[in-house]
């Protein structure tokens, strides 16, 4: 099992929340690696969002943040065409699972599937004492 440092999977720290990328037990971050494969401006749009939020606690333009699944509470940034999956845990975490290219008006079911599945992945192993080193 891969344990990461915090500078590899911390995107920022505000002060009403910490946000991350989610990482597996390979040491993955499939929202990291995402982001990285973007263009220059969808990552200034999502850390302008992710720093807003991070900072004031809550982003209320539904047009760039938006609940997407209610009983699994998995939300969703967007920067333009891209959908950034994510989910607050506690301790003021907000965690980052999967993102995609949004192609249609309908959000990517696969995705969402995909975003619940990481989630509870994450709160098994952190409940567990296995996700943070």
């Amino acid at each position: 099992m891969m344990h990461l440092k915090p500078s590899e999977y911390i995107f920022y720290k505000g002060q009403k929340y910490q946000v991350e990328f989610y990482f597996n037990e390979k040491g993955e971050l499939p929202a990291k690696e995402y982001f990285d494969a973007v263009d220059r401006q969808v990552k200034i749009k999502l850390l302008a969002l992710v720093k807003y939020i991070a900072e004031e606690g809550r982003l209320f333009d539904e047009g760039k943040f938006r609940i997407v699944d209610k009983n699994e509470k998995i939300y969703e940034f967007k920067p333009m065409a891209h959908r950034f999956f994510n989910f607050f845990y506690e301790g003021k975490k907000i965690v980052l699972t999967n993102a995609y290219r949004k192609k249609s008006q309908k959000v990517n079911p696969k995705e969402l599937v995909r975003a619940v599945t990481l989630k509870k992945d994450y709160e098994s192993r952190v409940k567990g004492g296995r996700y943070y080193a």
